[in-house]
C-alpha cells in the first residue's frame, strides 16, 4: 500500500495518550488530554476523524480504568465540527444542504424530545439521549463536507487493520485466560452464564458490539483488498483470517444473520461473485488456524489450577456447561421461549405496544423505554407500567415505536428509506454504494434484535462510510 507507516503518527499517539489517561486516572492529565485532541482536530481534521476510529471501539474499555475519559469522541467531534463551519465560511450555504433523510432525523429527535418533556423526563436524560442518536449523525456532516483524497482512504484501511488486530489479540487472549487477564476487574467478575461466558466479549465489552465491529472491518478489507499487493495482499488475508477466528467466537446469531443477508443482498445488486472465494476460504481459515485452536487452549487451561479456580468462581452462575450447541440451541428452546415472554425479547415488545396503545401519536419520549439513558436516569413510566428493572430494549422499533409514537415512527421511516434511496442512486457510480446499501438492508434486519443506531461501533462507520460515497467534494479554496 503507497503510503509509510509513519504518515499514521497519530494513530500510536493516539492510542499512548487513552491508556496512558486510563492508566493514571488524573483530572490534570485527563485534562491535557482533552485539550489535546481538540487541539489537534482544528489543525489536522481529517486525522482527528480517523482517531475516532481508534477511540469509541476501545472506548468501553478505557472507562471502567477512568470514566473522565468518556469525553474524547465528544470534544473531537465537535472541534471537527467548528473546523467545518470555519472552512464553509465563506460558502454558508453549503452548510445548510441537507438530504431529506436528514430533515427526518431532525423532526424524529424533536419529537422525542418534546414528548419527554411532557412525560417529565429530566433535561438531563434527554440530552444524554439526543447525543446517543445526533453524535454520529455529525460524523457524516463532517465526513461529507472534508476534502477526501486517495491517501485518507489509505490511512482510513491501515487504521482500521491496526485497531483490529489490537482488538482481536486482546479478544483471544481474554478467550484463553478465560476472562482473567488484560481486563478491567469489573469485568473480570461479570456474572456470565455459561452460554455466555465462551463468547469473546473483547474491549468493546459485549460480543454483539464486538461482532458488528469486526463485520465492518471485513467489509473494509475485502471492498479496499485491490488496493494491496505483494506482502500487502498477504497481510489482508491475515488479518481477514485473525478476524473471522474471533468473529466466530462471539456466538453473535443475530449479527451472522444480518452478515450472510448482507452478502447476499452485495451480490444480488452489484453482480459480482469473485470475492466470495477469498471470503469463504478466510472464513474457513479463520476456523480452523484460530477459533478452533483457541478453543482447544482455553479447555487446557480450564484443567489447570488456574482454570479450576476461574470455573468454580464462575460455574455460580452457570444454568448448562456452555458450549456452541447450547448457545445456538437456546435459540428456540422452550424455555428460552419462555423466559422470553417473561421478562426478555418477547416481554419488551409486548410491554411496548402496551405503552404505545395510551400513548399512539407522539409516545413517552426519549429517555422513558429501553434506551440508553434508561440505564443512567429513572424512567418516569416505569412505575406506571410494573417495570421492575433497568433494560437495553434490544430492538429498536419498539424503542421507537413507544417513545415517539405514530409520528416518530413515519419520521424514521423517512429517514431510513430516502438514505436507501440515495445510496441505491449510486449503486453504479462506486461500489461503495452497493457495499452501503446491503448493509443498510442488514442493519434494517439486525434492528429488530439490537439498538444497532444507538451502537457507535455500528453508526461511526456507517455514517463515515455515507459521508464520502455522499461527499460534497469541497474544492481547496475552502481550506484554511
Amino acid at each position: 500500500m503507497p503510503i509509510p507507516w509513519r504518515k499514521l503518527y497519530f494513530v500510536f499517539v493516539a492510542l499512548a495518550l487513552f491508556f496512558i489517561g486510563a492508566a493514571l486516572d488524573n483530572t490534570v492529565i485527563d485534562l491535557l488530554i482533552m485539550l489535546f485532541f481538540a487541539g489537534y482536530a482544528l489543525f489536522k481534521p481529517k486525522n482527528s476523524l480517523l482517531i475516532l476510529f481508534t477511540y469509541f471501539p476501545i472506548r468501553p474499555f478505557l472507562l471502567e480504568f477512568n470514566p473522565a475519559l468518556k469525553g474524547i469522541g465528544d470534544i473531537i467531534i465537535f472541534a471537527l465540527l467548528f473546523r467545518v463551519l470555519l472552512m464553509y465560511r465563506k460558502d454558508l450555504k453549503k452548510l445548510f444542504q441537507f438530504y431529506w433523510f436528514e430533515y427526518a432525523f431532525f423532526g424524529f429527535l424533536i419529537v422525542g424530545a418534546v414528548s419527554a418533556y411532557f412525560t417529565g423526563v429530566s433535561l438531563t436524560a434527554i440530552i444524554f439521549q439526543i447525543r446517543g442518536f445526533l453524535l454520529f449523525y455529525l460524523v457524516f456532516y463532517i465526513a461529507r463536507r472534508l476534502h477526501i483524497t486517495k491517501e485518507d482512504i489509505n490511512k482510513f484501511i491501515l487504521t482500521t487493520l491496526i485497531m483490529t488486530f489490537l482488538i482481536c489479540i486482546h479478544g483471544m487472549v481474554e478467550k484463553l485466560s478465560l476472562r482473567g487477564v488484560f481486563l478491567p476487574q469489573s469485568w473480570q467478575d461479570m456474572p456470565l452464564s455459561a452460554t455466555n461466558r465462551i463468547r469473546i466479549y473483547g474491549m468493546t465489552g459485549n460480543p454483539n458490539v464486538l461482532a458488528y465491529y469486526l463485520s465492518f472491518s471485513i467489509v473494509i478489507i475485502m471492498y479496499f483488498r485491490n488496493r494491496f499487493t505483494g506482502k500487502w495482499l498477504w497481510l489482508t488475508y491475515i488479518s481477514l483470517a485473525c478476524l473471522f477466528g474471533v468473529w466466530s467466537l462471539t456466538y453473535s446469531r443475530g449479527t451472522w444473520i444480518a452478515f450472510a443477508l448482507a452478502l447476499a443482498i452485495y451480490v444480488v445488486v452489484a453482480r459480482k461473485w469473485n470475492f466470495l472465494k477469498p471470503l469463504l476460504i478466510s472464513l474457513a481459515a479463520g476456523v480452523v488456524l484460530i477459533a478452533v485452536p483457541v478453543s482447544i487452549g482455553t479447555s487446557i487451561v480450564e484443567n489447570t489450577d488456574f482454570g479450576k479456580e476461574k470455573k468454580e468462581k464462575q460455574s455460580q452462575y452457570d444454568d448448562s456447561e456452555g458450549s456452541f450447541k447450547d448457545r445456538l440451541g437456546s435459540t428456540i428452546d422452550k424455555e428460552t421461549r419462555e423466559q422470553s415472554s417473561q421478562s426478555g425479547r418477547i416481554w419488551i415488545v409486548s410491554k411496548g405496544f402496551e405503552i404505545y396503545l395510551d400513548h399512539p401519536i407522539i409516545g413517552t419520549g426519549f429517555a422513558t423505554f429501553g434506551d440508553g439513558a434508561t440505564l443512567s436516569y429513572d424512567s418516569p413510566i416505569y412505575d406506571d407500567y410494573g417495570i421492575e428493572r433497568e433494560f437495553f430494549s434490544d430492538n429498536q422499533y419498539i424503542q421507537i415505536i413507544t417513545q415517539t409514537g405514530a409520528v416518530g415512527v413515519i419520521l424514521f421511516a423517512i429517514f431510513l428509506l430516502n438514505m436507501l434511496y440515495h445510496i441505491w442512486k449510486k449503486r453504479n457510480e462506486t461500489l461503495l454504494g452497493p457495499v452501503l446499501f446491503a448493509v443498510l438492508l442488514a442493519a434494517y434486519a439486525a434492528g429488530m434484535v439490537y439498538n444497532i443506531w444507538e451502537g457507535d461501533s455500528f453508526t461511526i462507520f456507517y455514517f463515515a462510510m455515507l459521508g464520502y460515497l455522499l461527499n460534497m467534494r469541497p474544492e481547496h479554496e475552502y481550506d484554511l
